[in-house]
């Protein structure tokens, strides 16, 4: 099933679907002139790449700290180094300690923190000035890995809510009006949209259509009928008619790999 799917507000759970991945990321530099220009390279990198860019720069690693609290996680950090009162690498450090887990690059002026670095692991060190095709090399490649991970999980949002769900863990979807239900292993989602605008972020990802509107997970499925689907947890689904052999060849296929 391959249709064009786009952002809806969701009501009943104030989520909304992701069809792009926001790639996040935040610079903290305290040279106002600096910071500028490293904002125009990452913004002049994105438009390149069309790439769905959330970009946040901060003047100090206490600006740092105090606004970005309540944020979605970054995927980069770009750190200076040598910033006044708390500098860059302690700025890290205190991040890696909260669980941060984004890809941090350091700018400095000065190449004497190698293996410093190496204890929040940063990705390189940029000497200043930066050049434009180093930085755009270590974004490529964030990036690529941000696309890599983001494959295993289907996410649901809105603003600075965001979920990633495994799809390791759901179940089925299911259409339910103008809502789309999501059964998981032990929770459960429910949001507004369409559903096959949904249905398009689990092609190839191991789901079946049981019926029209239907989708079940067939890494969870113990046993087939010619009109239930039961799946590892007791549960049974129905079956439309017709299906039964499809769903038999894409049973044993599965498996198979």
């Amino acid at each position: 099933m391959k249709v064009k799917m786009y952002i809806k507000k969701v009501e009943r759970l104030s989520f909304s679907f992701y069809n792009q991945i926001m790639f996040r990321v935040a610079i903290c530099e305290d040279e106002k002139v600096v910071l500028d220009f490293e904002a125009s390279l990452v913004n002049k990198w994105a438009a390149g790449r069309g790439c769905l860019l959330e970009l946040d720069a901060y003047i100090s690693a206490e600006q740092f700290l105090f606004e970005s609290e309540d944020k979605a996680p970054y995927d980069v950090l770009i750190f200076d180094i040598q910033m006044k009162n708390m500098n860059g690498m302690e700025l890290a450090k205190k991040l890696r300690a909260r669980g941060y887990d984004a890809v941090i690059i350091f700018v400095t002026g000065v190449p004497d923190y190698a293996i410093e670095g190496y204890e929040v692991g940063a990705v390189r060190y940029i000497l200043k000035p930066v050049k434009e095709e180093v930085l755009e090399g270590l974004l490529d490649g964030a990036l690529a890995e941000r696309q890599k991970m983001a494959e295993d999980f289907f996410v649901l949002g809105q603003g600075a809510d965001v979920e990633k769900i495994s799809f390791k863990k759901i179940l089925y979807i299911e259409a339910r009006g103008h809502y789309v239900f999501l059964k998981g292993v032990d929770f459960e989602r429910e949001w507004k949209a369409g559903f096959a605008e949904t249905a398009a972020a689990f092609d190839g990802k191991g789901f079946f259509c049981l019926r029209r509107g239907l989708l079940v997970n067939l890494a969870h499925v113990t046993r087939i009928t010619r009109t239930d689907c039961i799946l590892d947890g007791g549960e049974t689904l129905p079956v439309a008619r017709g299906v039964y052999k499809d769903l038999n060849e894409a049973f044993i296929e599965f498996f198979r790999k």
